[in-house]
């Protein structure tokens, strides 16, 4: 019994999908797939058999065990695509960081796009995630590299009354430190509008608010690549990012308000 032959054809994939959506008669099939019913009735046949699916009255359903074979078959197709479609982002950057379950979940960026600086504009990546920073009300970031015009973009946040959790490496937060004004990050952090943790060894740069999300890596040799960000809008997308936040933060450290001078 082979339960992977449906990812070996495209006809049997199909009729699974089209299972997924719901219960359906050989016409509704036939008329979906667009083949003919002998084929059609030959894979069913093959899906009885291996227990995917059930028949009644005529009308076919997915059974449990084919439902949740298809669930994975539909993810993992989803997964390879983004694989391929951002094939040289992959391939360039060190993506260790990056934990199982997200990664074989990367179907949920299909609608990302890659945010690369160009000859005429070296400001491109940048200037993305501080749009980003000026257009929300809630900032979950991981800053493993400083730029110091983040600063008075999230201190502007703030004074709004929004909020922000961030993560940053030690020499990160001391650079941030020297820059903003000690009294006013403390003001925040006991207002419970600012959470700050640290982490000494993240290798990912990440933003993700209500209605946005940016990501950039290092290279393999240990650079971190400002020129390439990967950038996507869509609901999936986010819940990736704050997924991939969650896991970074539970692997990181509350600050202590007393290490800030």
């Amino acid at each position: 019994m082979d339960y992977l032959s449906p990812l070996r054809s495209e006809l049997k994939l199909k009729i699974l999908l089209n299972l997924l959506n719901g219960e359906r008669k050989i016409a509704e099939l036939r008329s979906d797939v667009e083949t003919r019913d002998t084929t059609i009735l030959h894979i069913l046949g093959e899906f009885s058999d291996l227990g995917l699916i059930t028949k009644s009255q005529g009308v076919y359903r997915l059974s449990s065990l084919g439902l949740l074979e298809t669930k994975v078959f539909k993810e993992l197709i989803s997964t390879t695509e983004v694989i391929e479609k951002f094939k040289d982002f992959w391939l360039s950057h060190n993506v260790a960081d990056i934990p199982l379950y997200l990664l074989l979940n990367l179907g949920a960026l299909s609608n990302a796009s890659i945010v690369r600086t160009e000859a005429t504009d070296l400001n491109l990546v940048h200037e993305k995630i501080v749009n980003i920073l000026k257009s929300s009300k809630r900032i979950h970031g991981i800053s493993p590299v400083f730029h110091s015009d983040y600063v008075p973009v999230v201190e502007k946040l703030l004074k709004e009354g929004n909020s922000a959790t961030l993560i940053f490496t030690p020499k990160v937060l001391k650079k941030t430190s020297a820059l903003a004004e000690i009294g006013i990050i403390k003001k925040y952090v006991l207002e419970g509008k600012l959470k700050i943790f640290l982490n000494e060894e993240v290798n990912i740069a990440l933003t993700v608010a209500e209605n946005s999300f940016s990501m950039g890596l290092f290279h393999l040799n240990g650079e971190y690549d400002y020129g390439v960000d990967l950038t996507a809008i869509s609901k999936e997308a986010i819940e990736w990012g704050e997924h991939l936040f969650e896991d970074v933060l539970k692997r990181s450290s509350p600050m202590d308000l007393k290490s800030l001078i």
